[in-house]
């Protein structure tokens, strides 16, 4: 079937090809998960084949098409990622099937162009880094510094803090990652201008406290509460899987749970969501003051009405008038989602930094 398959491709036209090729590429994708090993080592085959008779544009789709197909042969992923830019974006992108020795032996021998297209995967591992670093140009560190997923050495992190003097753009990105050291994010404060260096020093010495409280009080509120754990956690982790494939909103998970009065399962979710210990969190709902809570909600953007909704359930917890929850909800208006998230970011960076310090 392989011989007949590829003589197929030799005798006919790059039409046919490409049709010939588009054909097996989409079989492929449709089976991929149930096809056995047999089955796919013959799709290698004539696909490793075929992709040496079309055109680049035929190329450059059957890469976009199978980059994201975790059982695409190794030898047919290997080839499209030693491709030009154009083809292998996708498979330096994406692939989960490429090994972490595959993407050092990429990152350091090919241009700027493969370097960037490394440089936006979900997760990049320090030693990773440290060749896109050093090899890449200012768009490529750019790129790693604001990704979220790609793990920072100490020398990597020093070298960005460094060219971030004369990087706005870069400086940025670092500020905004939850991984620094206190003493990196604050060299990085120091190089704002004067003013911006003031109203972020500012912005978060006064949440300096809020971090410190956060931790030393974390286990004393949640052993003096009196939420009890219902039988519903599995329904807040479905919740969670539904916000994270876009089939569920966070504002509708969170009404529902603070209207079923599941404070303990709403810690929960918005810790899972927000990456943080569920402590701390419970800790921020529990605690008689609003700043923890609603920094967190705003900065995953949890909408008004919903968080007034909340503030009534959390003045009956706490036993406060309802009016308080006005008040409340009037100091949540004030944030805005940018701000809270940078708050967020280094409330997690001092916490971290308090967990090392305790153990």
């Amino acid at each position: 079937m392989l011989t007949s398959l590829v003589d197929l491709a030799k005798e006919s036209s790059s039409d046919k090809r490409r049709e010939l090729m588009g054909h097996m590429a989409s079989l492929f994708v449709m089976g991929a998960e149930k096809y056995s090993s047999e089955e796919i080592t013959l799709f290698n085959g004539v696909l490793n084949r075929l992709v040496d008779l079309v055109e680049d544009k035929d190329k450059e789709e059957l890469s976009e098409q199978l980059c994201e197909v975790p059982t695409t042969p190794r030898e047919l992923v290997l080839k499209l990622a030693n491709e030009d830019l154009v083809i292998s974006k996708y498979m330096l992108q994406y692939s989960t099937v490429l090994t972490l020795d595959d993407l050092m032996q990429f990152a350091k021998v090919k241009g700027q162009g493969h370097l960037m297209a490394i440089s936006k995967r979900e997760h990049l591992a320090a030693r990773l880094t440290d060749v896109l670093i050093e090899r890449g140009e200012q768009p490529v560190r750019r790129s790693v510094a604001a990704n979220p997923g790609a793990e920072l050495s100490d020398w990597g992190t020093k070298f960005l803090v460094k060219i971030a003097e004369k990087d706005p753009t870069l400086r940025e990105s670092m500020i905004d990652r939850s991984d620094l050291k206190p003493e990196h994010f604050d060299r990085l404060i120091d190089q704002l201008p004067e003013e911006q260096g003031k109203k972020m020093r500012h912005l978060y010495m006064s949440n300096e406290k809020l971090a410190e409280e956060l931790f030393h009080e974390a286990g004393n509120l949640v052993a003096k509460s009196k939420l009890e754990r219902k039988n519903t956690r599995i329904d807040t982790k479905g919740s969670i899987r539904e916000i994270r494939k876009g089939t569920k909103t966070l504002d509708k998970a969170f009404v529902e749970h603070t209207l079923s009065n599941r404070l303990l399962d709403l810690s929960y979710l918005l810790a899972e969501l927000a990456d943080l210990d569920q402590k701390y969190v419970l800790n921020a709902i529990l605690r008689p003051e609003i700043d923890g809570i609603a920094i967190l909600c705003r900065a995953l953007e949890i909408g008004e009405t919903e968080f007034s909704t909340f503030c009534k359930a959390r003045c009956s917890l706490l036993g406060l008038p309802a009016n308080v929850s006005e008040k409340w909800l009037s100091d949540y208006r004030i944030l805005t989602e940018a701000d809270s998230q940078r708050v967020l970011r280094f409330v997690k960076v001092r916490l971290k930094a308090l967990e090392q310090r305790a153990a």
